[in-house]
């Protein structure tokens, strides 16, 4: 895989993202008006401002007061079919997204026996890369009662948030996990989802853990704000943010992995099911990128923090 300026694919990346998110917001406002109790948005590439032309939107629905799932449901349905209308690409039905979502559920479930797959994946995210459609203001107000879970009242200034941290290591190894079991049989397309699981995951990853990081030394209130802040920054802006021009050498192979997505001949080799998809000249070439990605992230992070940073030791400890 070459090397060269990739600005340019993750400006468009970007661009196309935010041409989506307007085309969502102006139709859902066209909708559901002022309504005071539905709050729409989207995760995943969109989110991330890193759609391709293979990029699906996925959607995910939260509710407040006294709305029902079923009147929640209607709802989400007539949007999702207007989008479809305008040309955007809706997921699968059947995944963790497909049904609404109560607000007090996504915050109350932290950990037990009821915090399942799904709302661990919802809740985290939300959180790491969720981005409003519709009812911005309640978004924003979910994800500071969020933020506060994590943060308690009595949070020492010289801690890190564990709650938090822990949090997003369970998410990620969560998922690494659940790659396995996801494609265990034959006819599963393997190599586009360990190749999405190498980049843009790990980078969601090193998002969450990076904001994290910028928690300590600060009294609870200023925790909680500098999260607010990082959070409402997509995983590229919020690793610039924090880690300046070390940022730019893996962030060059992440554009190259995106360019390879946008390919439609790359993609349709990446779906190809089993071991057909792991043989491909497309996936050898994104895996060799993936390793070297790796380490560059690995890199940045100690350079960055350093290995006595009470990030670092919790990640290994």
């Amino acid at each position: 895989m070459k090397s060269g300026d990739t600005s340019p694919i993750l400006a468009a990346c970007k661009t196309e993202s935010e041409r989506q998110l307007s085309q969502m917001r102006k139709i859902a406002t066209d909708m559901f008006g002022d309504h005071p109790n539905y709050l729409f948005g989207v995760n995943g590439s969109v989110a991330r401002r890193e759609c391709t032309s293979g990029s699906d939107v996925d959607l995910f629905f939260l509710i407040n007061g006294k709305v029902t799932i079923s009147d929640a449901r209607k709802a989400q349905d007539a949007y999702r079919s207007k989008l479809k209308d305008v040309g955007l690409v809706m997921p699968a039905h059947g995944g963790v997204f497909e049904n609404p979502l109560k607000i007090n559920n996504l915050l109350r479930t932290i950990g037990g026996d009821e915090d399942t797959n799904e709302f661990i994946t919802r809740r985290m995210l939300f959180l790491l890369e969720g981005e409003w459609t519709f009812n911005r203001q309640l978004f924003e107000q979910t994800r500071t009662r969020l933020i506060e879970r994590y943060v308690a009242d009595d949070l020492g200034d010289h801690k890190l948030s564990l709650f938090l941290l822990n949090d997003v290591i369970r998410y990620w190894r969560t998922i690494c996990v659940d790659f396995e079991h996801k494609t265990a049989a034959a006819d599963k397309p393997r190599a586009i989802r360990l190749i999405k699981l190498r980049f843009s995951r790990m980078l969601l990853y090193l998002g969450g853990v990076a904001a994290v990081s910028q928690t300590k030394g600060l009294e609870v209130a200023e925790k909680r704000q500098r999260l607010e802040e990082l959070f409402a920054m997509s995983t590229i802006a919020r690793l610039q943010a924090i880690f300046g021009p070390a940022i730019e050498k893996p962030l060059a192979r992440y554009g190259r992995f995106l360019a390879q997505l946008d390919d439609a001949d790359i993609r349709t080799q990446l779906k190809l099911p089993g071991e057909q998809g792991l043989q491909t000249a497309a996936y050898q070439g994104l895996s060799d990128e993936a390793r070297e990605f790796k380490k560059d992230l690995l890199d940045m992070l100690m350079d960055g923090l350093g290995a006595e940073h009470d990030v670092v030791k919790a990640l290994l400890l």
